[in-house]
């Protein structure tokens, strides 16, 4: 499926939809009301990554958060062709990143920044 808007039915479609790309997996388009889920498990994943003592919960709790925004934008997204050059506003890490480098990634802000 293409991501493509309809000019006669909204000329800002396209500025209303923001691109997500899952690393390893592809773009998705996602509308407001969406980034704005998203952007609630982001923060919570953040407030999750603080806590660096103790991995041994944080650990499985950031897995189920990082599946969860994975989740939400593969299933409330529309997936952008892969043979259309589309710029992402957002990258979201793939499964196998390490806590190590989510503490770099998901942090102050997190991933979901001033974007709309």
């Amino acid at each position: 499926m293409s991501f493509k808007t309809n000019k006669n039915k909204n000329k800002n479609n396209h500025q209303e939809k923001k691109i997500i790309r899952i690393l390893g997996y592809g773009q998705f388009a996602v509308d407001n009301n969406t980034l704005d889920e998203i952007n609630k498990i982001d923060n919570n994943i953040v407030k999750l990554l603080e806590n660096e003592e103790i991995d041994d919960y944080v650990r499985p709790e950031f897995k189920r958060q990082l599946k969860l925004l994975d989740e939400m934008v593969r299933e409330k997204g529309m997936i952008v062709d892969s043979k259309e050059i589309v710029q992402s506003d957002i990258v979201l890490p793939g499964k196998d990143i390490t806590l190590e480098e989510a503490r770099k990634v998901f942090k102050d802000e997190g991933i979901i920044k001033d974007i709309y």
